[in-house]
Formats: C-alpha cells, structure tokens, sequence
C-alpha cells in the first residue's frame, strides 16, 4: 500500500487536507482526495498569486479535466519539471514536503504512524526507530551542553573571581567529602521503622498486638530499659548514641 493511502487510511492525515512546498521561491500546493491521491495543484510564483495548475476548464466538446498523482515523488518532479524546466534536480520530497494543517514535514507524520505500528513491525525497522529516537535525545543533550557552556563564558565575564554556582559536564568537579555512616538511633522514626519491621516478621501474633494497642510511646519506654548484653569488641554506649555502639546493634539484632 501506498504511504499516502497507509496516512489516510489510519488517520494521521485527513481527505482535503493541503500539501504545501517551495523551490527556488515558488510554492506549490496540493489536496489529498481519497485513495491517497493528489489534486488540485496550484503554483505561487514569487510575488504573485497562486494559480491553479494541472487542469482544464470545462467546454462544450471536453469534460472538465484535472490531473491526479499518487505520490509525493511524482507530485514534486512534475511541478519542478513542467513549471519551472528544472530536469537535473534530485528533491527529496518526504522531507520537503509539509502538511499544512499541522505544519510537519510529511517523513514526520509516516514516522508517527510506524511508531504506532511498531507492536507489528518487525525487529529491524523496531531498531531503526529506537536509534532514531536515541539520536534525537543526543542532539538535545548536546544543545543542552552548549547552552551551558555559553551560560558559563557568560557567567566568568559578568562575574570576575566569583565561584560558578554549577559546573559544566566538561569541567572537572571539586571532590567531596565522604560521609560517614550516621548513628542508627532507636528512638527516631527510621530507628522505629527497623525494629517495628523486625518485630511484625518474627514476633507472636500477640505481641505485635499489644504494640498496636499501647501506640509509640510505650513503645520507646521499652526501648529505653532495654538491657544489652557486652560485646565482645568495644564498650556500649547508649548516652548519648554512640556510632560504633549503634552499628554493632543493628548488626546484632537483624542477624539474630
């Protein structure tokens, strides 16, 4: 089937709609009839109105006549050939090509569909829009860069000696410190949380019942008279919250 027909057949473009592109000043435009065909031409010259091309006015011995094309190829060398004598001209016309209503180029709009028709396409042409799409998203990237960039000259001229509040992907970022790992604290929310978590995974039934009954602050006095036996590396030390005290907790009381 033919592009123009598979356009209108699912919709992306409609009966009626204009087809519109220029060469060397003069615009061309046409209508799409149904069955994917192209009528009603018409030829701006530069400066002048459009005009219609491609057909002839009724008389008392000939039918009215007006000239189809089923594709865009054919539409775009026939203008460039039989108005303009231009004979030696590859056009692309997929790409030049616009739809009128929506102003996208037509290659956009049969894009669109083949995105539609991807479920039944095959692997190959799945492939072929993947990487479509991923160079489409490097050459935002790249804009995106480039802006930054020019955003940075900007910033060094207007802002002598001062610090840039961002850097750009290309400079060299100053290292950062590494954080170290923060105390786990029992009677904090996340501290709650944990324990809370262990408890419903391995306590009776009844005691995760009577946790919900007496609510959160029974639950942190029981926290607090807590008795744990010595380790064998290092001294606990409950107050205030000791790093290494906490990390032995944890460690302990999950792999019990």
């Amino acid at each position: 089937m033919r592009r123009l027909q598979q356009l209108l057949q699912s919709r992306v473009v409609f009966v009626d709609d204009i087809l519109y592109f220029s060469f060397k000043k003069h615009v061309f435009s046409g209508c799409i009839v149904q069955g994917g065909l192209i009528w009603k031409c018409t030829w701006q010259k530069p400066g002048e109105e459009p005009q219609n091309i491609f057909c002839k006015a009724a008389t008392i011995e000939q039918q009215p006549y007006i000239r189809t094309f089923e594709s865009l190829t054919d539409w775009t060398e026939t203008c460039i050939q039989e108005c303009l004598d231009e004979y030696h001209t590859r056009y692309s016309s997929w790409k030049r090509v616009r739809h009128k209503r929506t102003e996208q180029p037509m290659e956009v709009l049969f894009k669109h569909l083949q995105k539609r028709q991807m479920t039944r396409d095959s692997d190959q042409s799945k492939h072929l829009l993947l990487y479509e799409q991923l160079a489409g998203q490097k050459n935002y990237i790249d804009a995106l860069k480039k802006t930054l960039d020019e955003w940075g000259n900007w910033f060094e001229k207007t802002h002598k000696g001062q610090k840039k509040p961002v850097c750009s992907p290309n400079e060299p970022q100053e290292p950062q410190e590494e954080q170290a790992a923060q105390p786990f604290v029992l009677t904090s929310d996340t501290g709650q949380y944990m324990v809370l978590h262990r408890v419903n995974e391995v306590a009776p039934p009844e005691c995760v019942s009577w946790l919900k009954e007496n609510g959160q602050q029974s639950f942190e006095k029981i926290l607090q008279r807590v008795q744990f036996e010595p380790v064998k590396r290092g001294t606990d030390t409950w107050t205030p919250t000791d790093e290494e005290t906490s990390k032995r907790f944890l460690h302990n009381f999950f792999s019990d």
